[in-house]
């Protein structure tokens, strides 16, 4: 920003070459200064009072990309992951939320990012293989991140759930809570919260109760969070992923993929994959795999979205 000072006119008068100006001239001098004087303090009040909104405003920006976990909770998740499936899958995901933000994540698929044996100590789980930040990468926004291929959508937080407060108490954890239900994209929910844990925070991309939501079902069964420990932060960071390059789509979109990832996973990664070309799937044995189509159950389900 560039600011201009219009140049004051000094009014001179000559007399004589000994005398350059008469006592008038001398005082409208001093005045002229003093304007000038008068403007410059203005004018470097006004840039100290941009320079700490521009400190502000960059020390919002990085909390927001950084925070410090202050308390972890696990929790244990049960889905139906496909309509054919007879059983229930289950993951083990965990919520760190810090003073500024939020991260849920499977801690399934961060054991596998991290050990290439298979070995797992989650025996019997599938991991989600999503991310979800709240408040990152920026105040009041809700990212969730569909992985391998970074596939991403972008809600606002404030006004996403409609909740209801109903009647009813129950404990969590050695936590009282309370109820509450709301229709959200395709299913209908049903949380306990916990006023004693007073973070507007939950698992998946529950937000928006006066308490931590421990517990969550649908009214169809199909999906499940249930709190099974809650421990004090280590003040290790929670941090957006950045330098990738996310595919940004909007929820009914992310929806379609969903489905076309169950219906055909080699079809999913050539789309997904830069230069496109049929992909093929084999076992160890280098057999190729023939994949079966599955009918994908999505947490947000859209009317009007077709199968693609």
């Amino acid at each position: 920003m560039r600011f201009f000072c219009a140049p004051t006119r000094l009014k001179m008068t000559k007399i004589n070459k000994c005398k350059l100006f008469a006592n008038s001239d001398r005082q409208t001098l001093s005045e002229s200064f003093h304007t000038f004087a008068a403007v410059i303090l203005t004018i470097n009040a006004f840039m100290k009072k941009l320079l700490v909104m521009a400190m502000a405003f960059c020390a919002v920006n990085v909390m927001a990309q950084t925070d410090k976990t202050c308390l972890s909770l696990t929790y244990e998740v049960e889905y139906l992951r496909y309509a054919e499936d007879n059983y229930m899958s289950k993951d083990v995901a965990r919520l760190d939320i810090g003073e500024y933000a939020s991260r849920y994540y499977s801690l399934v698929h961060e054991w596998y990012k991290s050990h290439n044996d298979r070995k797992s100590p989650y025996s019997g789980t599938t991991s989600r293989r999503e991310d979800v930040f709240k408040n990152m990468p920026d105040k009041g926004q809700l990212t969730f991140i569909h992985m391998p291929f970074w596939i991403t959508t972008v809600d606002t937080i404030p006004g996403l759930f409609n909740w209801q407060l109903e009647d009813g108490d129950s404990v969590i954890c050695s936590y009282p809570c309370k109820r509450a239900t709301v229709d959200f994209r395709g299913h209908k929910w049903s949380v306990w919260y916990s006023l004693d844990l007073p973070y507007s925070d939950g698992p998946w991309k529950f937000c928006g109760l006066p308490g931590l939501i421990l517990s969550a079902e649908d009214s169809s069964n199909q999906f499940s969070f249930h709190c099974i420990g809650i421990e004090r932060g280590d003040d290790h960071a929670i941090c957006y992923p950045s330098g990738r390059r996310n595919k940004v789509v909007s929820p009914e979109r992310l929806e379609e993929l969903l489905i076309l990832e169950a219906e055909d996973e080699p079809a999913y990664h050539s789309m997904m994959l830069p230069g496109g070309g049929r992909i093929t799937m084999s076992d160890r044995n280098g057999r190729p795999i023939v994949w079966e189509a599955k009918t994908a159950i999505t947490f947000e389900r859209f009317i009007n979205n077709k199968k693609k």
